[in-house]
Formats: C-alpha cells, structure tokens, sequence
C-alpha cells in the first residue's frame, strides 16, 4: 500500500508542476507585447527607395503604442494599430521619422530614408 501512496502523490505533484507550467508560460505568452516594448513596422515606402512623386504615402503599423508622431505631428492609428498618411518629399534626399511611446514611456524610433527624383 505504502508504494501506490507514493506512487498517487507523485503523480500528484507532477500533475500540479505541469498545470503551474502551463498556467506560467500562457501568461509569459499573452505578456510578450508589454515584454517586448512598442514597434514600428512600416509597410510602405521601403527605406532606401526612390520616388518620382513629391507625394508620398506613409503606411504601416505600431504595436503596443500610445502616441505615434511622424516627423514630429501627431499620427492617429485604428484599433489595429494601422496608420497611413500623406507627406510631401523635397527634392533629393529626405528622412522620415517615425516616434511612438508605450504606456510604460518605454520610446521606439524609426527612421526611413528616401530620394525624390
């Protein structure tokens, strides 16, 4: 009797140490966002390209961002996190910064160069 006590307690404890495992690393999981800080993905124009148009626009998307500026005005973003808008290019070179904050105050830059032709 005394090893299918043991044996009951030990299964147990494994059980117990498995559900804290999963309880712990789901909760790491959905946290990953406020772990990894705020991002600024920008979709188009690609950095380092060229444009013929002195309008271009700016499209992408920000995660785990609160205030989102670009080249220092204010951007607004939907409930997914996507911002577009227009800006206009001077001739030759330029460089477009793109600012967010997190509610944290943790700070994310993004920069782009691009060359109107």
């Amino acid at each position: 009797m005394t090893n299918s006590l043991t044996a009951r307690i030990k299964i147990k404890y494994f059980l117990v140490a498995i559900f804290l495992t999963l309880v712990i690393s789901y909760g790491l999981y959905q946290m990953r966002g406020l772990i990894n800080g705020p991002q600024i993905i920008v979709d188009a124009p690609i950095d380092g390209s060229s444009s013929s148009s002195s309008l271009v626009t700016i499209r992408g998307r920000a995660e785990q961002v609160t205030k989102l500026f670009l080249n220092g005005e204010k951007l607004t973003t939907d409930h997914m996190g996507r911002f577009e808008s227009q800006l206009l290019l001077a001739n030759g070179y330029n460089i477009i910064q793109l600012n967010g904050e997190d509610r944290f105050g943790r700070q994310v830059e993004k920069k782009l160069e691009l060359v109107l032709n």
